[in-house]
């Protein structure tokens, strides 16, 4: 029966990719059998109850595969049907090229840039042992299965990833290595040396290599994986990419395009089938049926011990209370001097950690510098329910850990580093947005101000460049009680990510009575003025403070933008600026005239910075208040 099961597989996986002329059939055909024997013999998951949060995940992180996914989830019962199948690739169809996430559909994370999907199946292993440690093995108890392709062990974000799951001893993770030796250029051989099972042996894992075509060595793979509580495990599945297909299996050709017409009747001849391709007999479905009945089963039981835990233990209530509805809005902080935004910021990070469970994350090797600590106690294999992750000097894996453990559930991660590293996290964050999670990545060193660490480590396109990103909300707090809104704001369950930038510098304690409500417009008037208008952020409120003082023949309004992509004309209707109207910020201008027109002049940084005192820097790029007002008066008389 698995031979007819991987057959309609296949038969269903190459036909939508024929139908829709787009996608890559190679990798369907070629691991059918690892699919559909993860299906039958080893995944627990509810298509009845999809977002079950003890389900098995199932990280495809060959994403370009997705309609080996999306056949199995059909087969499997879930809400993916024929016609769903058929309209593959089509605007507005579930089933997408390169599909993120949908969990009702049973799609845990599918990802398109190639190495993600392996980081986020390791943050989701972090989840697991986190929560079963807090919550208790009874609650969350589930693997982390997945499949990777050649190009995801290519990209460096996978050895990242793969040396902090072997360091954690994340035992949870189990995942199938197609190895067909194909890339879209050809053969991998042509570009890689590397021996994957010596790797990945060195950096702590359990490592098998089967056939990846012969049923009994993949079960046998998968019992033997699970048994491996201390390694995670990588099964080297040797496989042929376009299998069946008699022309382009083995070759590049089948990776990204159809089969063809020709191709794809002498493909069905070759693995015998006859009839409509999206049509299969009822025994392909009933293969899988006592599987999933039995899961649906094994979630109502534990269901039922949920219940009665929620019942019988008041803490565990409490617990479980807390971590389906995080919220800070009650959270204060009382300080009335001069310190660094990053150094406020640790205070109400470590705030947070001491009165919620459920917020867990670290830095890339820089705690001590960007100050940003939940707790002390550090995550690792003799301490799961620790919530301070040592990410060490990786902050691509990092950006790809943090996502993957909010895409677990209801915990909040966050990660940090310098605002100019900000660049080597950048396809985690842009996927972290398309995604929707509620990832935090807190950056520090914001501007030029760091000093001697000069235009390596001085962020100037940074801040312009994260807001380009839809979805992700940059938070660049300018005063205390901003930067206690920025991360009540950011710490709670809002579907989609945040980006809180902060000072390396001392800035200074700025009176205000901001309410939490003109925070989260993204603007609001931190003083009053009839003559013009200051827009500033982060530091430079402070220099346009100075600069309205020294304009005392001008009456200033100065408008503080903790969130300018918030910025929009209901709010600055709100605000009303006046029609002399100019911004300051240690950055990059492009921007700001898409939120406010009619800029006189924009005080920023177009050029990188350079090595000096900050003192230096000041007078270097003309930032000093006093240029910035002499500047002021000349423009408007």
């Amino acid at each position: 029966m698995f031979d007819n099961v991987t057959k309609s597989v296949r038969v269903l996986s190459a036909a939508a990719v024929e139908k829709a002329n787009s996608g890559h059939p190679g990798m369907p055909l070629g691991m059918a059998d690892v699919g559909v024997a993860i299906y039958k013999n080893a995944l627990k998951v509810s298509n009845k109850n999809p977002d079950w949060i003890n389900r098995d995940r199932f990280v495809l992180s060959a994403g370009h595969g997705s309609m080996l996914l999306y056949s199995l989830q059909h087969f499997n019962g879930f809400d993916i049907s024929v016609d769903d199948i058929k309209n593959f690739r089509q605007l507005g169809s579930v089933t997408a090229g390169h599909p993120e996430k949908d969990f009702q559909l049973g799609i845990d994370t599918t990802t398109g840039p190639l190495g993600q999907g392996f980081a986020n199946g390791v943050g989701l292993a972090v989840a697991e042992r986190y929560l079963s440690n807090v919550l208790g093995e009874d609650i969350i108890d589930h693997f982390i299965y997945g499949i990777v392709s050649d190009g995801d062990l290519m990209e460096g974000i996978s050895t990242e990833a793969a040396e902090l799951a072997g360091l954690w001893k994340l035992g949870k993770i189990i995942y199938f290595f197609d190895d067909n030796n194909i890339s879209i250029d050809g053969n991998v051989t042509k570009v890689s040396i590397t021996n994957q099972k010596n790797k990945f042996l060195s950096m702590g894992w359990d490592v098998l290599e089967i056939d990846g075509h012969q049923e009994s060595e993949i079960i046998d793979a998968i019992k033997h994986a699970q048994k491996i509580t201390d390694k995670p495990s990588l099964v080297i599945a040797k496989s042929t990419i376009g299998k069946f297909s008699p022309n382009k299996a083995n070759s590049s050709g089948v990776h990204g395009s159809p089969l063809g017409e020709k191709e794809f009747e002498l493909f069905l001849d070759n693995i015998g089938y006859s009839g409509d391709p999206f049509a299969h007999s009822s025994d392909i479905y009933d293969y899988f049926n006592n599987e999933r009945e039995r899961d649906n089963k094994t979630f109502q039981e534990w269901k039922a011990n949920l219940d009665k835990k929620i019942s019988n233990d008041e803490n565990f209530k409490i617990l479980w209370e807390e971590f389906n509805n995080i919220d800070f809005q009650s959270l204060s902080l009382e300080w009335s001097d001069d310190q660094a935004s990053r150094v406020v910021g640790g205070k109400i990070l470590n705030e947070i950690g001491k009165s919620n469970k459920f917020i867990i994350g670290g830095s890339a090797d820089l705690a001590a510098s960007t100050k940003q600590i939940v707790s002390d106690e550090v995550f690792g294999s003799q301490n799961y329910s620790g919530k301070t992750i040592e990410f060490g000097i990786r902050e691509h894996a990092m950006g790809g850990i943090v996502n993957g453990i909010a895409l677990h559930s209801n915990l909040i991660p966050y990660g940090s580093t310098f605002l100019v590293f900000s660049d080597y996290m950048r396809p985690s964050i842009r996927l972290a947005s398309l995604m929707k999670t509620n990832s935090v990545f807190i950056f520090t060193h914001d501007s030029i101000f760091l000093g001697e660490d000069g235009p390596t480590h001085q962020p100037i396109e940074h801040l312009m460049s994260l807001r380009l990103i839809p979805g992700l909300e940059v938070i660049r707090p300018a005063n205390n009680n901003e930067i206690l809104y920025a991360y009540k704001y950011a710490f709670q369950n809002k579907n989609n990510p945040t980006a809180i930038v902060l000072s390396r510098q001392d800035m200074q304690y700025l009176e205000n009575n901001l309410q939490y409500e003109e925070f989260i417009r993204g603007a609001y008037e931190f003083s009053a003025g009839k003559d013009i208008t200051i827009f500033a952020t982060g530091s430079e409120l402070e220099i346009a403070k100075e600069v309205s003082n020294l304009l005392d023949n001008l009456s200033t309004q100065i408008i503080s933008v903790p969130i300018l992509d918030k910025l929009d004309n209901e709010t600055l209707n709100l605000l009303n600026p006046n029609s002399e109207i100019f911004t300051i910020e240690l950055g990059r201008s492009v921007g700001w005239d898409s939120h406010i027109k009619n800029i006189k002049k924009s005080f920023s940084i177009n050029s990188f910075g350079k090595s000096a005192p900050i003192e230096d820097l000041i007078n270097e790029f003309d930032f000093s208040a006093e240029k910035i007002a002499n500047e002021i008066k000349n423009l408007i008389n």
